[in-house]
This record gives structure tokens, sequence and C-alpha cells, in this order.
């Protein structure tokens, strides 16, 4: 989508996290991981939505804490390409903080406020045209909720657990033990489904998905 997504400050990353907002035109987009919440995000953009993909931006944030990442969690994490000196092995990374919840909790200290006020940064910019916008926002119920983001509307992408594993194993060439560790370091998905308003169910074809996206946006227009 073209975001610019510029270093910010220590004074602006802390004022965004503790200034209340509220956002009335984004809607969020959330789920368990693998459960198609990337395949729904095409499919509004096909629509015409705007969509701010946390991933996108947390992936930025990495490469802008590099140095701080590397100290914090070792040398290990770095990449080994001699042309991509200073830039994260987000697979090492991975094995190390979805194995510990501790580990996890300090990635999250160091890049979650960042990315927070990036995301909002954007969220403010987009609710200037007074028209619905997405926030797909994976780990939306764990980094704070509604009361972080001010959102009033949350849309959860589900699928049955043997279906996100196969796609986790699939995608990034996870065994099935590291993929279940994936799966089972988020909130569970039934929890994200007690705490939605709309649940997309993608357990089916690409073509079904994209028949539930147009009823939800249906549902958004009523």
């Amino acid at each position: 989508m073209g975001q610019k997504l510029g270093k910010l400050d220590s004074s602006s990353i802390e004022s965004s996290s503790l200034k209340p907002i509220s956002l009335h035109y984004g809607v969020v987009l959330t789920g368990g991981i693998a459960c198609g919440k990337s395949s729904v995000g095409e499919i509004l953009r096909t629509r015409g939505f705007e969509i701010i993909c946390a991933d996108s931006i947390a992936h930025c944030v990495l490469e802008e804490c590099a140095g701080e990442l590397i100290d914090t969690f070792g040398e290990g994490i770095a990449s080994l390409d001699p042309n991509d000196l200073g830039i994260i092995n987000r697979k090492a990374l991975g094995e190390i903080v979805f194995s510990d919840h501790v580990k996890r909790t300090l990635l999250e200290s160091i890049t979650h406020p960042r990315i927070h006020a990036q995301i909002i940064a954007k969220a403010c910019e987009l609710e200037a045209r007074k028209r619905w916008y997405f926030l797909d926002i994976p780990l939306f119920f764990e980094s704070g909720g509604r009361a972080r983001y001010g959102v009033d509307i949350v849309v959860c992408v589900s699928a049955k657990e043997e279906l996100q594993l196969a796609r986790l194993m699939q995608r990034n060439a996870l065994s099935l033990s590291q993929a279940q560790a994936r799966v089972r370091a988020q909130m569970p998905l039934e929890q994200k489904i007690a705490q939605s308003d709309i649940v997309i169910d993608n357990n089916g074809t690409l073509a079904a998905l994209e028949s539930k996206v147009d009823s939800m946006l249906h549902t958004l227009a009523t």
C-alpha cells in the first residue's frame, strides 16, 4: 500500500502509547496465526479498501531495532548473508521467542510500542477520509485490544487448528512441533472469537472466503 514507515523518536512512541484515541472508521482484522487474515486483506484491497498491516510495520520495526535486538538476543539472530549486515534473521528470532514466554515478552516490550505508534499514525491519516479502512493486527487482543486502539468493530478470521498447522508448516517450512508452538504462543482462538463482533470462518475455498468477506462488508454498510 506504499506506507511510509519512518522512524519515531522515543518521546513520540511514549506519547502515542499513552494518549487516548478513537478510530471511528477503523475496523480491526484479527484472528489466529495462519487463519487467512492476509487473504481477507487481499480481498478487501480488491474491493478498494485501505489496509494497515501490522506485520509489514513489524518487519520494518525489527530492522529499526536490529542493534538493540542483537544485543538482547545474541548474534545468532543476525542475518548470515554478508550483504545483509544488521538485518534480523526472523526465523532464528522466532525459534527463540516462540519457545520462551519470557523472551517473547521481552521482544514485545521492545517492538510493540513502536509498532503501535506507527499503526496509529497511519490510522489517523485515514480517519480524515471518513470511510471504512481495516487494521490487520494479528496480536490485537494480546497487545491491548479495544482500549488501546480505540476501535468499535473487530472482525476475527478463524480456521480449524489442523488447517492452521498445515498452512504454517507449508508457508514457513516448520516442523509440526514448531508450528504447534507458534499457535500456542497466541491467545486461544476461541477467546478471540468470543471478544469479536464478526467472525469469518476460513475453512473452505477462496471463493467461499470472498463470499464471506462480501457478507461482512454488507453488514458494515447497514
